[in-house]
């Protein structure tokens, strides 16, 4: 029978069977499997040293596994060459830390993973009026609050319009009122671009706002709840 299987049916994500193991003997991801449908906002909930971040940084492909194998949008990303490319083109990364150069505006860091691109600084900027920071574009880092700079490495992350952003802790840093509006951000990335989020936390306000939370403790997925109202 001919293969009838369309680019909607692909998940955008698909782990099996994935360990990683650190000297010491330490289990940081032991037998995961997960399928993660495109477009979806998945929380990965856990304590501190559960093994959630390591488990993020395999499926961005910074680290690799011990044994298992892990498909984006149906690569199977064990087999792809220029990973450095892949990661550029596919994979936004927003982490706790903003990582913003501080000589820099916050312009010129967004257009960063840009570099050698000619229209680079007006895709910086439309990144930047994505997460509401037109009116920041020309200011350091320095003379921003610390939810706009979490903006800003969120638009950083979004610049290159991948189509799967992985944030871990990225409301660690700041406070209540810019956590709620980082996470009205997430969910609009994923109501107008289609994009798929995997968000690493510990805090039970963050993780009720994806479409499902993966509990995670010892290296292990302990359940997955699906929320209704997200």
């Amino acid at each position: 029978m001919p293969d009838t299987t369309t680019s909607a049916d692909v998940p955008a994500l698909r782990i099996e069977g994935l360990y990683k193991t650190y000297p010491g003997g330490i289990e940081a991801v032991r037998g995961i499997d997960l399928v993660v449908p495109g477009g979806e906002m998945l929380a990965i909930m856990g304590k501190s040293g559960s093994g959630k971040s390591t488990l993020l940084s395999l499926v961005g492909t910074l680290d690799k596994p011990d044994k298992g194998r892990i498909w984006l949008h149906g690569q199977d990303t064990a087999t792809i060459r220029d990973l450095a490319k892949f990661r550029r083109e596919e994979i936004g990364f927003v982490f706790q830390l903003h990582y913003l150069l501080p000589h820099l505006t916050l312009l010129d860091n967004v257009a960063l993973p840009l570099l050698g691109k000619a229209d680079a600084l007006r895709l910086a900027a439309t990144a930047l009026e994505q997460v509401g920071l037109s009116h920041r574009m020309k200011h350091p880092p320095a003379k921003v609050s610390g939810g706009e700079r979490q903006r800003a490495a969120i638009a950083r992350a979004i610049v290159n319009r991948p189509r799967v952003l992985l944030a871990d802790e990225p409301t660690g840093n700041v406070d209540s009122d810019s956590e709620a509006s980082l996470l009205d951000l997430f969910q609009s990335l994923r109501d107008e671009m289609g994009m798929t989020l995997i968000v690493v936390t510990h805090e039970r306000g963050v993780a009720d706002r994806a479409d499902r939370i993966v509990h995670y403790k010892d290296g292990q997925i302990e359940s997955i709840e699906t929320r209704e109202s997200a």
